[in-house]
């Protein structure tokens, strides 16, 4: 049984601002809005009864209702959980006065695949103040066992104290649906004070909880992590000390776990070689020791990976509001690289800003990446509020199935370059050298505006071949038009819509266990200045991969090393050669393939 433990609650009074100034070129992260307690109980013109969805959307169901649609309207949170191994889905959520106070936050389970929903009570802070905002779950099954008592929850969230953000609150059941919940609070205490954005994840071989904030008063990290909520630690780790972003600003984008080791993602002023003049660049830090130490961040200037260069800063999706508004996220593949999802922009672009959704990824060459959708409008974020408060921007998400063999990525975006109502969208490849697809429209209505979306960061293999991605919206209750601003509105009681996309990932078994040498043809082909070549190897060999042009002298040396058996990926950079066609040879054991590219400038 887990034994209920409450932390010592500080009295204090807190005028806050959610991040430290950039030293850079933009003041702070933008802060996050907290909404008025009571519930709006008066008839408001609100039509429709439920979404009418378009032809491409999910099957959506209406899991539950809340007080209103603030409780998820921050990008970092995860407050949607699928096991894989009990095959159970989760929702975690702020109660409506029929059932909860304002403060309180429960959760929701389904063994049927979404069709039917369970909510569980008591509530998860039942035991502890409850003042609840922005909740966020996970789950812990080290075992991979089918049961639902094999599962351990997860809950963290930002406690509001003496009615301003500042403390941070935690809790666990034992078991999916059990029911027999622990809480605790950290109040905080001035100036390591918290912040709004309390992103909380499991390992994945032991029984390990983390959980983690940004301080108020500068741009450090604090985490919390406990294997039975009867022995917390917390600790703010030297490389997570506001020096580690040069004193300037931290996003979080959460954690996610590999064969034991822990990874941390954030958006930060991290100190790069070539500045970028927003300042902020993707990173993360990792433990090899169950979070009891952790690595130097590990920033990447997506600038330099050929697919990207174009794209000079992230996506700052609030235009001309005096801070910065960044989300991004992250997960691991089954070697143990990272993969980041986010949004950039290319703001030198004569079209007047380019917005592109993103992955950049490690390799066992470094550092890469792949545009998912490039064509994202300004005006989509920034002409209203909606259901998300305007704090959710493109919002994406990146989660694997059981194997990380398939990744899938959801975002939230518009038709068209000029449209200010948004759409939830998904586009999936396979982890071993897949091409992103052509998004999925999964809301497809006309009139709504469904800016604020989650999905849970695992994904369910199906017994057909086919994968299923388990995604929530929220939106008032009763309402299917426009959201318009306005606070009768925004304190409307709303409801939680849960669906599962389902797509079929063609050629995932081929690529995870390649039977055979293979060299692709580069893409794109012709090409001008950068290119990217594919190829397999069968099994551990010395691979060489070299350039040559037409009288057969070497211009380039893209490989030559030893390689495991695998797929892999190198990007050519030809701004030095002249136009003209070159040829390109793979040389793996005995296996020798050649391909001829063109350059064309």
């Amino acid at each position: 049984m887990l034994k209920r433990t409450l932390f010592l609650l500080a009295s204090v009074t807190l005028v806050m601002s959610l991040q430290a100034q950039d030293k850079r070129e933009l003041g702070k992260k933008a802060p996050v809005k907290i909404e008025p307690v009571t519930e709006t109980t008066v008839a408001l013109p609100l039509t429709g009864g439920v979404p009418t969805y378009g032809p491409s959307a999910l099957t959506w169901v209406a899991a539950d209702t809340m007080g209103n649609c603030y409780g998820p309207a921050i990008g970092a949170l995860n407050p949607m959980a699928f096991d894989p191994w009990t095959n159970a889905v989760m929702l975690f959520h702020r109660g409506k006065a029929s059932y909860g106070t304002t403060g309180q936050v429960f959760y929701n389970y389904s063994t049927d695949d979404g069709a039917t929903w369970t909510r569980v009570t008591p509530p998860v802070n039942g035991s502890v103040a409850q003042a609840a905002r922005y909740p966020s779950m996970t789950f812990n099954n080290p075992t991979k066992g089918s049961a639902l008592t094999s599962s351990l929850l997860g809950f963290a969230w930002p406690e509001l104290v003496g009615g301003a953000f500042g403390g941070v609150g935690a809790g666990a059941d034992e078991s999916i649906g059990a029911g027999s919940t622990v809480a605790v609070i950290d109040a905080g205490v001035a100036p390591r004070l918290y912040s709004s954005q309390v992103p909380v994840f499991a390992s994945d071989n032991t029984n390990l909880i983390v959980w983690a904030s940004d301080n108020a008063g500068d741009a450090s990290l604090k985490l919390w992590k406990t294997t039975d909520f009867q022995a917390i630690d917390s600790l703010t780790p030297p490389q997570w000390e506001s020096a580690a972003f040069e004193d300037g600003g931290s996003i979080t984008m959460g954690g996610a776990a590999n064969n034991g080791v822990l990874y941390y993602g954030v958006l930060g002023t991290f100190p790069i070689q070539t500045p970028i003049a927003s300042g902020w660049t993707p990173g993360y830090s990792k433990s090899t020791d169950n979070g009891a130490t952790w690595s130097t961040f590990n920033a990447v200037d997506f600038r330099n990976i050929p697919a990207l260069a174009k794209y000079d800063r992230l996506y700052d999706y609030v235009k001309f509001d005096g801070f910065v508004s960044y989300q991004g996220d992250i997960n691991v593949d089954a070697a143990g690289y990272v993969h980041i999802v986010t949004q950039v922009t290319d703001t030198t672009s004569t079209e007047g800003g380019v917005n592109a959704v993103v992955e950049i990824f490690e390799t066992a060459n470094g550092w890469d990446g792949k545009v998912i959708y490039e064509g994202i409008g300004d005006s989509s974020y920034t002409k209203l509020d909606g259901p998300a408060l305007g704090q959710m921007g493109p919002n994406s998400y990146l989660a694997f199935d059981k194997d990380k063999s398939v990744m899938v990525v959801t975002w939230n975006m518009p038709r068209s370059l000029t449209d200010s109502l948004v759409d939830v969208y998904a586009s999936y490849r396979s982890v071993a050298g897949g091409e992103w697809s052509a998004p999925v429209n999964l809301t497809d209505t006309e009139g709504m505006n469904e800016n604020s979306h989650h999905m849970a960061p695992y994904i369910r293999t199906n017994l057909n071949g086919s994968y299923t991605a388990y995604v929530f919206y929220q939106y008032p209750a009763g309402y299917t038009g426009y959201f318009p601003n306005g606070e009768a509105l925004d304190t409307q009681p709303s409801v939680i819509y849960a669906g599962g996309y389902t797509f079929t990932a063609t050629g995932v078994e081929d690529e995870v266990a390649p039977t055979g040498f293979v060299l692709s043809q580069n893409y794109p082909n012709p090409f001008n200045p950068t290119t990217s070549i594919n190829f397999t190897v069968a099994q551990r060999s010395n691979v060489t991969l070299k350039v040559y042009d037409m009288l057969g002298r070497e211009v380039a040396s893209l490989v030559n090393e030893v390689k495991d058996q695998g797929s892999y990926n190198v990007n050519f950079d030809a701004a030095k050669l002249a136009s003209g066609t070159y040829v390109y040879k793979l040389t793996a054991g005995n296996f020798v393939e050649t391909k001829k590219m063109v350059l064309l400038k």
